[in-house]
């Protein structure tokens, strides 16, 4: 999965429409799975931006995953998924509403990952993993927590926080489903090398 982080209003190292053509690109090299979370758009500028990324990507690949963060009227009105956080949307609200794409849950220990199973959701982000730049004074759970969450929440849980291709591999190694990440894939600098290393990495 690739998390847009900043897609609608930009980041510290990248304009917004940076971000979008990259994501475009890094689709066109293969990512499967697209999650768009920009927390600190208004609800006018992140619709508009997902809806223009929602139609380039699935230009590029019909059958891209879509998901959208905390915005449960954005997800509806692309027949997306649901990305369940701190911001927006309830767990309870997505399963409710019947998205049409995934519904996943942040999570940072295994109980809350067994709780979002039980709460209904496809699948959890576990994060961070290991030390990441996005949230640089966040203590990492190391890998036991992970492997912990993917024996007892029996949902595919997504490894996330500072996640390189080898970081992924030990992920998949101890029971994760695959991995998340954003800065890796933002700015490799060869998309198509980056991304097919991520997919070898978490591969079966």
């Amino acid at each position: 999965m690739l998390i847009a982080d900043g897609f609608a209003t930009g980041r510290v190292e990248l304009p917004a429409d940076e971000i979008r053509s990259r994501v475009v690109e890094l689709v066109e090299a293969g990512v499967p799975w697209v999650s768009l979370r920009d927390q600190k758009a208004d609800d006018g500028t992140f619709a508009e931006a997902a809806h223009d990324v929602a139609e380039a990507v699935r230009a590029v690949r019909s059958d891209v995953t879509l998901s959208v963060h905390g915005r449960l009227d954005v997800a509806q009105s692309l027949d997306a998924g649901l990305h369940v956080g701190r911001l927006g949307a309830s767990l309870e609200e997505a399963v409710a509403a019947g998205v049409a794409g995934p519904v996943g849950v942040s999570a940072h220990s295994a109980s809350a990952a067994l709780a979002a199973r039980k709460g209904g959701a496809d699948y959890v982000t576990f994060s961070p993993v290991f030390a990441t730049r996005t949230h640089p004074d966040t203590v990492p759970t190391g890998i036991d927590p992970l492997r912990l969450a993917a024996e007892r929440s029996g949902l595919p849980v997504l490894a996330l926080g500072g996640m390189t291709p080898p970081r992924a591999r030990i992920a998949r190694l101890v029971g994760a489903h695959g991995a998340a990440a954003i800065s890796s894939l933002l700015f490799a600098w060869d998309a198509a090398r980056t991304v097919g290393q991520f997919l070898d990495a978490v591969a079966e």
